[in-house]
């Protein structure tokens, strides 16, 4: 390797000269390199959403997902496929596939779309009409890719003395399409915004007091096109004696079943979720994202001329924090270097030469990113900027060596060509060796395998690009510069070389080490065993915390629960954060839309109505441990009062959970240190039974917080099987029937009453018939109540005498593995030392396996 310092001090200039162009390339390529959070990397997993309008979980599974999940194993079963997880709720089906890494992901979207398609997979009619009712779903199923590039970029708040509804209009009209028309968005979807309803709870037991029908309410407001206030609508006659809706039904104004409820800070809302596209630059998309909206949002305020102050704010922006880490990372990489530089002029005590030594680090940084940029798919992230972090105290390494040896012949009275040639070919062979070496631990990271290998491979590439890169300014570079080491009268005097003050002080000890060998392994052994131990102490995590101070609160209540009830609740928690100096801002979403794909796979993983979320930002010096444990406290209190008002005083499970910004963000992405076990049979009898032993031994580890399982998710179901004898006995005409499937359909689920509205306070509403489902549960004996329902068909008749008719309690949603039965458990590990705490899962799961068998 020497040669090459031989063939850099033959043009020396002409190195110099093409060593500063080099620089300046590897400055352009630098800024060239994206900037992103974690390293671009492609997920073997797609996704099968199929929306199954009015259907419950069993239904959905039979008819949508086992011919999907069938579909998916004869298509790729032994082909790179190795896991189906689907999960089957209210209206929908969401099935993720995992292949092996390394898989052509767009083949399989591409196959996969042709396998479903009309022609190939047969599926229900309702299905297949989805597109047509709702222009929004282009298509049925929708097969989506799993990328990280999913995740909202930035979600924007637009708020203002407007409803609801008028600032979802503007977001929609004038904010969307704009943000929509930046380079680099792939999408935009909104959040809340939508007009409330007039909703009608129907009461069983009153109907059937009175006599009155389902199709009856439906068919008896359609006559009138238009009420005047809820009051009118309240005295709309069911045509039994003095009989009024009021009478047999609640009437109130509230969002719609199925829609989302946005606040910022306590104020209503509109939430704008944009994500980018994934080739793009993060921070430059996200920068130019909100510099789009502040212009956008003065220009509304210019529209209105100052009569409604319209608000338009980012509450969640991913830039910020890529940017603040990345500075973080930045500024402790320059201290490294600051502090090498400082090192090596104590050591070296010369000037020019600590100098020279110095230039390798930047030098080799930024040749490190040309590399990267070369080639291709590296972006500077986390990971990367953390393995040049690490390097950097390894970059001065052989520039140190070689200019030690260089400075020491020049003292001796060489030529500086000169003593950079007999310096490199002294130091050349054992400097190339160690800088191999290293490059040899880091190097294997590239071929771990799974989502660990394509993470960490940036990061060895990284640090063996910047190794290498300071191999080689080491053997040509710093020699070129070795005739500024110093003055011409060091360069002329030929003189005898002392023992240095560091060499003084090393030489005693190093003599008395190798006169006490023993003493020093023995040493140097338990010194060893004794940073092994502390390892536990330490911890290990997959990745460390990601440093964000932000508060989430997860509420879900009881199944069945409407978005009012639970948007009241949200409030309670939201009341003390107005007061709070360190809160900077609050979001708040109630209840899951079914517009978007990411609303899909909250629905079917068990959100709905029921759920809410808040999102709460706190001030950079605000102590987030104690405004968790604050919080914590505070809901502790609104836990209590909601389960003696739901009369569950029993159960253990919390409707509200406080996490922390890195447990909540952690979860999302995969990368926490969450738990997340899965178990699977053949029948519901023995997943529930494991599941609830597991859970029992689960809760007895204290390292695990948040404990949930979907087992304890489950809601009222109104269980309706027409009995075809028993209607054929009946004599109905086709139009009875189709009649009689309808008034079936409007109990067990509701519907809007098409074409009619209230008019409250000059805004006019829709009018939402709710099922008698929730209703049901509330009485004191539901199966002898549904029974005695009235449907409409002339002569009326009970529901009994079609039907078999109970009301069960039923999931709400069905998950499956491979196509077996499953039910998952998840937690959050509280504990630093992670592979501790999951080996004391896995010892808890063979002693339930144990002891179902």
């Amino acid at each position: 390797m020497w040669y090459l310092t031989k063939l850099a001090m033959r043009k020396r200039v002409v190195t110099i000269l093409l060593a500063a162009l080099l620089a300046g390339g590897s400055i352009w390529a630098t800024f060239q390199l994206k900037l992103e959070m974690i390293p671009d990397i492609e997920l073997p997993f797609v996704m099968v959403i199929t929306a199954y309008p009015d259907a419950s979980p069993d239904e959905v599974v039979a008819d949508v997902t086992i011919p999907i999940e069938d579909v998916i194993w004869e298509q790729w079963e032994g082909k790179g496929l190795k896991h189906v997880y689907s999960t089957s709720a209210d209206g929908i089906s969401v099935a993720f596939v995992e292949f092996n890494f390394g898989t052509d992901m767009d083949k399989v979207k591409e196959s996969l779309e042709q396998a479903t398609s009309p022609g190939e997979l047969e599926l229900p009619p309702e299905v297949r009409n989805v597109p047509q009712m709702d222009p929004r779903i282009k298509e049925n199923p929708q097969i989506q890719r799993l990328d990280p590039s999913m995740m909202p970029l930035v979600i924007f708040s637009l708020r203002g003395d407007l409803p609801s509804e008028q600032l979802g209009a503007i977001a929609q009209t004038q904010i969307v399409p704009q943000l929509r028309n930046i380079e680099g968005i792939a999408d935009v979807e909104t959040e809340g915004g939508e007009k409330e309803q007039v909703l009608i709870t129907p009461d069983p037991e009153k109907m059937n007091q009175f006599g009155i029908s389902m199709y009856q309410i439906f068919g008896l407001l359609s006559l009138v096109p238009e009420y005047g206030s809820l009051g009118d609508i309240e005295n709309a006659a069911m045509g039994v004696d003095a009989v009024v809706l009021g009478d047999v039904a609640g009437v109130v104004q509230e969002p719609a079943p199925g829609t989302r409820i946005t606040r910022t800070n306590g104020l209503p809302s509109v939430g704008i979720a944009v994500m980018k596209a994934p080739e793009t630059n993060t921070v430059e998309v996200a920068n130019a994202l909100v510099a789009r909206a502040e212009e956008i949002e003065e220009e509304l305020q210019r529209s209105y001329s100052g009569e409604v102050e319209l608000e338009l704010t980012p509450v969640f922006d991913q830039s910020e924090f890529i940017e603040e880490s990345i500075a973080d990372l930045t500024l402790m990489a320059l201290i490294g270097g600051a502090l090498a530089i400082v090192i090596v002029f104590v050591f070296l005590a010369a000037f020019r030469a600590s100098l020279v030594t110095a230039m390798s680090i930047p030098f080799s940084i930024i040749i490190a990113f040309l590399a990267m940029y070369l080639y291709g798919g590296i972006t500077i992230n986390l990971l990367t900027l953390s393995a040049m972090a690490i390097a950097v105290g390894r970059l001065i390494d052989n520039s140190i060596v070689l200019a030690e040896v260089v400075y020491r012949h020049i003292k001796q009275g060489e030529g500086f060509r000169e003593a950079s040639i007999n310096g490199s070919r002294e130091v050349a062979g054992p400097i190339t060796s160690s800088t191999l070496a290293t490059v040899a631990i880091f190097i294997p990271l590239a071929f771990v395998g799974g989502i660990v290998g394509e993470l960490f491979m940036p990061f060895a590439l990284t640090i063996t690009f910047a190794l290498i890169a300071s191999l080689l300014v080491a053997l040509m570079v710093v020699p070129a510069f070795s005739g500024w080491f110093g003055g011409k009268k060091e360069k002329d005097r030929k003189a005898a070389v002392g023992d240095t003050w560091y060499q003084k002080l090393y030489i005693p000890s190093l003599k008395w080490a190798l006169g006490h060998r023993a003493i020093t392994l023995v040493v140097a052994g338990v010194l060893f065993l004794g940073s092994m131990a502390l390892v536990p102490i330490i911890g290990t995590s997959f990745l460390p915390s990601m440093g964000q101070k932000m508060l989430v609160v997860e509420i879900e209540l009881p199944p069945g629960t409407d978005s009012g009830t639970t948007s009241e609740v949200a409030a309670l928690i939201e009341a003390p954060l107005a007061d709070n100096d360190d809160v900077e801002t609050y979001y708040t979403t109630v209840g899951t839309s079914t517009t978007s794909v990411h609303a899909a796979m909250a629905a079917a993983m068990g959100g709905g109505d029921n759920t809410a979320e808040i999102t709460i930002l706190l001030n950079d010096d605000a102590n987030q441990e104690k405004e968790q444990a604050d919080l914590r406290l505070k809901t502790e209190e609104i836990n209590d009062a909601l389960k003696r008002a739901f009369g569950m005083e029993q159960v253990e499970l919390d409707f509200i959970t406080v996490l922390s910004g890195d447990e909540a963000q952690g979860g999302q992405m995969g990368f926490g240190s969450g738990l997340d076990v899965s178990v699977m049979g053949e029948s519901s009898a023995e997943v529930n039974l494991a599941a609830g032993l597991l859970y029992e031994r689960l809760e007895e580890i204290e390292d695990i917080s948040n404990l949930e399982t979907d087992l304890t998710m489950v809601v009222p179901k109104l269980y309706i099987q027409l009995d075809s004898s028993r209607i054929e006995a009946l004599g109905l005409t086709e139009q009875e029937l189709q009649q009689l499937q309808n008034e079936v359909l409007l109990l067990r689920m509701g519907g809007g009453v098409p074409e009619v509205a209230v008019n409250v306070d000059g805004e006019s509403y829709g009018v939402f018939v709710k099922g008698v489902a929730v209703g049901l549960y509330q009485t004191e004996n539901p199966e002898a109540t549904a029974s005695a329902l009235r449907l409409g068909l002339p002569p009326s008749l009970a529901l009994a005498d079609v039907a078999d008719v109970a009301l069960v309690e039923g999931p709400t949603h069905i998950g499956h593995i491979d196509k077996k039965l499953s039910a998952s458990i998840s937690g959050e590990i509280t504990a630093k030392n992670v592979g501790a705490v999951n080996r004391l899962v896995e010892d808890k799961i063979d002693a339930v396996e144990e002891e179902v068998e």
